[in-house]
C-alpha cells in the first residue's frame, strides 16, 4: 500500500470533536461511613471528611419520613420518662436517680442513640472521684474516639466543628469512663450498640434506607427547583428579520417577559433572533413520558423503605397516613404496636437501661429501672403476665409495692367501689 492511501485511510479514521459542552454525568453508589486512622491524628476520623454525623443530621432535616421515623421512634422509646419498680421501697435512692438523670439529659440521649447510632454521656465526679454528682447529655457529633490503646478506647476528642477544624486547632481530650486521673473529674460514656465490622463507631440502625432517604430529598428539591426556575423551556420565539441591536434585544425581551411569564404562564420562554427562517434556531425537546407517575413511583418507594429501614410496622403508629384507613383495624394496629414495641423499641431501651443501672452503681444506686410505655393499656400485651411488678413495668401502673404478690384474674376485672346506697323516699 502506497504512502497515500495510508495516509489517506488515517483521515478517514480520526474521529470527529466531540463538542466541549457535552457533559456525562456519573452518578456513584451509595457507599458506607469510613472509619480512617491518620497517623498524623491522635483522634479516629468517621466519614471522607471526618464529618458523618453530620450527614446523618442532614439526611433527618431532608427526609420528611426519615424525620417523622425517628421522632416517633424516639417518643416511643423515652415514653413517658424513666422509673424503677421499686421506687416505693428505695425511695431514697430513686430520689437520688432522678437528681442524677435528669429528663432533659434522658430525652436528649434517646435522640442521639436513634439518630446517630450511639449517645455519649458526661460523668462529673466529686472531689476524690468516689461519687458521681452529675450525668448529662454531651452532643456526640463534637466527639471523636481516641486511637484505641491495649484494646480499650480511653478517651475521646471534643471539638464544636469537625468539618472546618484548622490545623492550628487542638481538640479538647476527654478521658472515657473509668480511664481517667485521680485529678480529672469529667469522663465520657459511650452508649453504642454492637456491630460487626465496627469497633469505634455505630452505625445507625436505619443504615440501609440512607440513600432512600438522599432520594426523597432530591426529589422534592427537583421539584421546587421546577417550580422555582422554571427548568424546561415553554416557548421558543423566533425573530426572521434580522439581528437587531442588543438595545432593541433587551426592550422586545422585557416586554414580552412582562406579558407572558410567570407562575401562571408555566415559566421561562427563549427569544432567538436570527439573520433569516433558514438559519433560525432549533429546539429537539426532551420529554419524559409519565413523569408524574414515575415521580409518584420514586416517592412511594422511597416512603416504603425508610419505613422498613427503620423497622415500622405500621405507618399509622407514627402518625403517616396509610392506605388502609381506620376502619376496622384496631385488632391490627394492636398487633402492630405489640411487634413493634417488642422487636424495636424494647432493644433500644435494655441498651440504655444497661448502661444507666452500671453508671448508678457507681453511686451505690441499685434500682429496677424502666421506661413508662406510650402505649395505650388496651395495647399492651397482659395475657403471660404472673405478677403485679411485671404489669407495672408494662403499664407504668403502680399496683402494688409486692413484687412476688400473683395476680388474681377477678381481680384485674372487677373494681370494688365504696359507697352508700340511698333508699328513695316515698312520695307524700
Amino acid at each position: 500500500m502506497s504512502r497515500k492511501n495510508i495516509k489517506a485511510n488515517r483521515n478517514i479514521q480520526i474521529p470527529k470533536k466531540v463538542d466541549p459542552s457535552m457533559r456525562v454525568v456519573n452518578l456513584s453508589g451509595y457507599e458506607i461511613p469510613k472509619v480512617k486512622e491518620n497517623a498524623r491524628r491522635e483522634w479516629v476520623e468517621y466519614g471522607d471528611d471526618n464529618n458523618y454525623f453530620y450527614e446523618l443530621i442532614e439526611r433527618y432535616l431532608g427526609s420528611p419520613t426519615n424525620s417523622r421515623c425517628i421522632n416517633g421512634i424516639v417518643d416511643m422509646i423515652y415514653g413517658r420518662g424513666l422509673n424503677a419498680t421499686d421506687s416505693t421501697e428505695k425511695p431514697e435512692m430513686f430520689g437520688k436517680m432522678q437528681s442524677l438523670l435528669r429528663p432533659n439529659d434522658i430525652k436528649r440521649v434517646v435522640n442521639d442513640l436513634k439518630m446517630l447510632g450511639q449517645a455519649t454521656i458526661q460523668v462529673v465526679y466529686k472531689a476524690g472521684k468516689k461519687q458521681i454528682s452529675g450525668l448529662h447529655h454531651f452532643p456526640t457529633e463534637t466527639l471523636r474516639a481516641e486511637k484505641a490503646k491495649d484494646g480499650k478506647v480511653k478517651g475521646y476528642y471534643y471539638h464544636p466543628d469537625w468539618a472546618n477544624i484548622k490545623p492550628s486547632d487542638k481538640p479538647k481530650r476527654i478521658p472515657s469512663f473509668r480511664n481517667g486521673t485521680r485529678s480529672e473529674k469529667i469522663e465520657i460514656y459511650c452508649i453504642k450498640p454492637y456491630r460487626a465490622g465496627f469497633y469505634y463507631y455505630s452505625p445507625v440502625d436505619y443504615q440501609g434506607c440512607l440513600q432512600y432517604c438522599s432520594l426523597e430529598e432530591e426529589v422534592s428539591n427537583y421539584h421546587i427547583s421546577n417550580i422555582k426556575n422554571g427548568l424546561q423551556p415553554s416557548l421558543l420565539l423566533n425573530f426572521n428579520n434580522g439581528v437587531p441591536t442588543d438595545e432593541i434585544q433587551e426592550l422586545i425581551e422585557r416586554k414580552i417577559y412582562d406579558k407572558f411569564s410567570g407562575s401562571s404562564n408555566a415559566g421561562r420562554f427563549i427569544l432567538a433572533f436570527n439573520e433569516s427562517s433558514e438559519s433560525q434556531a432549533g429546539v429537539e425537546p426532551m420529554h419524559l413520558p409519565d413523569a408524574h407517575a414515575q415521580y409518584d413511583f420514586l416517592a412511594k418507594e422511597s416512603r416504603e423503605k425508610i419505613m422498613i429501614g427503620h423497622g415500622v410496622v405500621s405507618p399509622i403508629l407514627l402518625g403517616i397516613k396509610d392506605n388502609t384507613g381506620f376502619g376496622n383495624n384496631a385488632e391490627e394496629l394492636r398487633t402492630a404496636s405489640i411487634l413493634m414495641d417488642n422487636i424495636v423499641i424494647r432493644p433500644f431501651q435494655t441498651l440504655l437501661l444497661d448502661a444507666f443501672k452500671e453508671l448508678l452503681s457507681f453511686n451505690g444506686i441499685m434500682l429496677d429501672l424502666y421506661f413508662t410505655t406510650l402505649q395505650p393499656i388496651e395495647f399492651t400485651e397482659l395475657d403471660n403476665i404472673s405478677t403485679k411488678i411485671k404489669r407495672e413495668e408494662e403499664t407504668g401502673e403502680k399496683l402494688s409495692s409486692d413484687k412476688e404478690e400473683v395476680i388474681d384474674d377477678e381481680e384485674l376485672l372487677d373494681i370494688e367501689v365504696d359507697f352508700e346506697l340511698e333508699e328513695p323516699k316515698e312520695e307524700e
